[in-house]
């Protein structure tokens, strides 16, 4: 049991380590999801926490307004509203996997030409 926990998480850190920036933010999300969805505040927290460690305030615009965002949600777990911040997460989720595909769809028409 324990040799297939070790497995298990060095295949997930493996993994964690070979994704790009916008593929570990959708991670997080994915975690911030699952934490709602279980009503975990300590792991919603966490997962709140480093989206906003994340943000790069040198894109002031987009930093602000996500970190409020992320605030709110932050608050909202604390009140054990999981809904609202589920609600959001999703959403944010779903807008940076069309932000990936976008990249991804560019890449492949560069390279094509």
């Amino acid at each position: 049991m324990i040799a297939t926990k070790k497995i298990s998480t060095a295949y997930l850190e493996q993994e964690i380590m070979t994704l790009n920036p916008v593929q570990l933010l959708i991670k997080a999300y994915d975690a911030g999801i699952t934490a709602c969805n279980r009503r975990d505040e300590s792991k919603a927290s966490a997962v709140l926490v480093e989206l906003i460690d994340s943000l790069n305030f040198d894109y002031a615009e987009i930093a602000n307004s996500l970190f409020r965002l992320y605030d709110y949600c932050m608050r909202e777990v604390k009140r054990g509203n999981f809904d609202i911040t589920l609600k959001i997460l999703k959403e944010l989720r779903e807008t940076w996997v069309q932000v990936q595909d976008n990249v991804q769809t560019e890449a492949l028409q560069t390279s094509s030409l």
